[in-house]
């Protein structure tokens, strides 16, 4: 791998580009990188009974969307935001991912999973809640955690 650093007095905020046959696993897991440290104190912001509250990613354990709205869940208490899932699974600063059509899980806050009926599993999150992750999903799940499942 070839890198080239440019400094330029002209530009005003940094700009990264990175050229590459085909973004393979180890050029995603670089710009997953890049994003995580633009992102330090990130929040993601949450709507509870006409309040707004400033989340940090990781005190999230999931979202789900529901009727077009989509709601965030921590250990104690649901909100609404104004993301949309597809927004959420590529959020900076955390690692989230989408585990079926409604459903996107923070990977760090689950306490156990366990096999389900049609090839799907169950995962048991930190506060007891317990999320489908669907067979869909259910390989690069496994695999996100290092438990292999890839078939």
């Amino acid at each position: 791998m070839e890198i080239k650093l440019i400094e330029n007095k002209k530009l005003t905020e940094p700009k990264i580009t990175i050229e590459c046959r085909e973004a393979d696993e180890q050029i995603l897991d670089i710009i997953h990188l890049i994003k995580s440290k633009d992102a330090k104190g990130k929040k993601i912001v949450g709507i509870k009974k006409d309040e707004t509250y400033c989340l940090e990613p990781d005190e999230i354990l999931y979202f789900e969307s529901v009727d077009r709205k989509t709601f965030c869940y921590t250990a104690k208490a649901e909100y609404e935001t104004d993301l949309k899932l597809y927004e959420l699974e590529s959020f900076p600063k955390a690692d989230f991912m989408r585990v079926s059509k409604s459903t996107v899980i923070n990977l760090n806050r689950i306490k156990s999973i366990r096999p389900d009926f049609g090839g799907k599993i169950l995962a048991t999150m930190e506060n007891g809640e317990k999320v489908i992750v669907s067979r869909q999903y259910a390989n690069e799940f496994k695999a996100k955690l290092g438990i292999g499942g890839n078939k």
